[in-house]
């Protein structure tokens, strides 16, 4: 039997410095295993704190989160964060597979009520591309998320869009962070 693919995303929260987080995420993302694939993005916008959303790409039976170490050494002290694992997801369409473009921004809608039409979102306008995961397991946060890929000229438009067809979500816009490469 084929292990299926599943797409675990967590939401990160922090009061503390940006470089410092990133420097624990490197830290971190060295120490997994290379087969897994996983996108850090940051939340453009936030003011009073820092919040990330990680991707994971993993098989059903093969994830696990363990960010924060017992002991920390004095080149890399532990970064203050709230850690909320959103849970598991099937992709039910992915028309993108590379990380956002320098002119895009990722916009990430949260849809909380199966009532709401997916194939509704899908007749948005001003999106390039949209990856759709539904809930894979029972205790996951969300319904479905979609990702849409939005061209930094017509967020506001897309945005708008998104608010007077609002039910039932909620929505964030986010940005590759740059990493330290291997």
């Amino acid at each position: 039997m084929e292990k299926e693919t599943i797409v675990q995303f967590v939401s990160l929260e922090t009061m503390g410095d940006n470089n410092e987080f990133i420097a624990q995420w490197d830290q971190y993302s060295k120490g997994l295993n290379k087969k897994h694939q996983i996108r850090l993005q940051q939340e453009i916008g936030s003011k009073k704190k820092a919040k990330y959303l990680s991707q994971h790409w993993c098989f059903d039976d093969d994830f696990k989160f363990i960010f924060k170490k017992e002991r920390r050494s004095a080149h890399f002290p532990e970064v203050e964060m709230r850690v909320r694992q959103l849970g598991g997801y099937t992709t039910m369409q992915v028309e993108c597979k590379h990380e956002s473009e320098e002119d895009e921004t990722k916009i990430f809608v949260f849809i909380t009520n199966q009532s709401t039409n997916v194939e509704e979102c899908k007749q948005l306008s001003h999106y390039r591309y949209l990856n759709i995961y539904k809930a894979y397991f029972e205790s996951s946060n969300y319904d479905y998320i979609l990702e849409f890929f939005v061209a930094n000229s017509h967020t506001e438009e897309f945005i708008e869009q998104l608010k007077t067809q609002n039910r039932h979500i909620e929505t964030g816009m986010y940005k590759e962070c740059v990493l330290q490469v291997v």
